[in-house]
């Protein structure tokens, strides 16, 4: 079945000889956790794709433009040469090495390219194994698992007819999905000249996350072999180079008589504490960072229980150590908006990766404010502010310490650690707009460094491109 599948891509001495690709393409992506509201239909954003694969030395390079509706645009670069790799925002000029996790991520999709894939596969023959047939919108499709040099499970699925691989899919756990299969779907087959050769690449791939379409890409040009140059796998000499968020231990940095920032890494938590409990805001990334949030809390103030976890928006990243919390029995207070959302975060099944919510299953306590919650004890003040409709999500809660006159707040303002403000967005501007409201001296933000109205106003002051 194999054999078959690269016979009719061009056959495997063709194959072989594809060095390197060039591609060129337009499409559309879908902000999958990342849109306006959790059940409402995703939002769009215009793609404009470059990318070079160098198969023979290890390297890629893919510069993506990304335009949202009505947003601003942005231009980025992320490039892999060899063991190491680095990202290029070509908007502010600012270059960050590649952590090793997106290391072995790049590497993962240059064996995992479908010109390169049906060659992984012929790789791992040892772990080829046959599920058998499927009918597929009306077609049959004959179906092939392997198992990658990372572990990783590949399905793939050979058009019974011609042969050609239709589709290839993984499965994996996501922290707010569960279970999820990510399907690329391949067609509009073209034939690609390998010097006396040809080849037959896809020129249209559909990405699907858990059934939902993430990406859709039509390439208007691929080329093989036209000479992988060494400038397209360096960083630009004009470029300043900020390095990535550290990852590690979480380190708590004291904000008042009874608040704390929670860092560590690419996010940011707010913990709050009252005579007998704590008030956590933000739960992101997943169980390992909540473990390791609640961890320090004890740390810092034993004895005292985390009561309350206030999301500031449903977003992925914002919200994927939530089970964590539930699975402590914690009270999720939020916006209405996002009851349905976490009620189904917390049924999904996770058996891939089981975490303690999955060992031990438990309904979430939610309750939900409207306009604003206050939380006191008094002698102190929390309150959790729901600013929205933002241009960056329709619910957004912000967390106000009036004693302390600071403000917490995700991604709405964002305060690099090194490196130059990006340019001002929608999103930045009503967020300025909403904190003329209060009386806010120092701003807490969930990525980034502790920073004061007169970084706002620089920010501000940053022109859109």
């Amino acid at each position: 079945m194999l054999d078959a599948g690269i016979k009719a891509m061009g056959g495997l001495e063709a194959l072989q000889a594809v060095r390197d690709l060039r591609r060129v393409g337009t499409g559309t992506g879908y902000n999958q956790g990342q849109s306006l509201r959790p059940d409402a239909p995703l939002t769009t954003r215009a793609m404009e794709v470059t990318s070079v694969q160098d198969f023979a030395r290890g390297r890629s390079s893919t510069e993506v433009t990304n335009v949202p509706t009505g947003g601003i645009m942005n231009k980025t670069r992320a490039v892999l040469s060899g063991d190491s790799g680095f990202g290029y925002n070509l908007v502010m000029k600012v270059v960050t090495p590649s952590v090793p996790g997106a290391i072995a991520g790049a590497k993962a999709a240059l064996r995992r390219d479908p010109a390169a894939l049906l060659l992984t596969a012929r790789a791992r023959g040892e772990t080829l194994r046959s599920l058998g047939d499927e009918t597929s919108d009306g077609k049959r499709q004959r179906v092939v698992t392997f198992a990658d040099s990372d572990g990783t499970q590949i399905g793939l699925y050979f058009d019974a007819d011609t042969g050609l691989l239709t589709r290839f899919d993984t499965l994996g756990d996501n922290a707010v999905l569960g279970d999820a299969v990510t399907e690329n779907i391949l067609s509009d087959y073209r034939d690609v000249a390998v010097g006396s050769a040809r080849v037959r690449l896809p020129a249209r791939v559909v990405t699907k996350v858990a059934g939902d379409v993430t990406q859709d890409l039509k390439f208007t040009v691929i080329e093989a072999n036209t000479g992988a140059k060494d400038d397209a796998f360096a960083a630009p000499t004009d470029a300043q180079t900020v390095p990535p968020a550290p990852t590690g231990a979480v380190t708590v940095t004291k904000l008042g008589e009874r608040a704390y920032l929670v860092a560590g890494g690419s996010h940011n938590s707010l913990a709050v504490v009252f005579g007998d409990h704590v008030v956590v805001v933000e739960a992101p990334l997943n169980e390992e960072r909540s473990l390791a949030v609640m961890a320090k809390i004890a740390e810092t103030v034993p004895g005292k229980p985390i009561k309350y976890v206030v999301p500031t928006h449903y977003h992925f990243d914002h919200s994927g150590g939530l089970r964590t919390y539930i699975a402590q029995g914690v009270t999720i207070v939020t916006t209405p908006g996002n009851k349905a959302f976490v009620e189904r975060l917390a049924a999904a099944p996770h058996t891939i990766r089981p975490d303690s919510l999955s060992r031990a299953p438990r309904k979430p306590v939610i309750e939900t404010f409207t306009g604003k919650r206050v939380f006191s004890d008094g002698t102190g003040t929390l309150e959790v502010i729901d600013i929205g409709p933002s241009p960056h999500v329709t619910e957004a809660v912000i967390a106000y310490l009036p004693k302390e006159k600071a403000v917490f707040v995700a991604d709405l303002f964002t305060i690099p650690v090194q490196g130059p403000f990006p340019p001002v967005n929608p999103a930045l501007v009503h967020f300025g707009d909403k904190l003329k409201t209060l009386a806010v001296d120092t701003i807490v933000p969930a990525h980034g460094r502790i920073g004061t109205m007169g970084d706002l106003k620089a920010a501000l002051a940053v022109p859109a491109p």
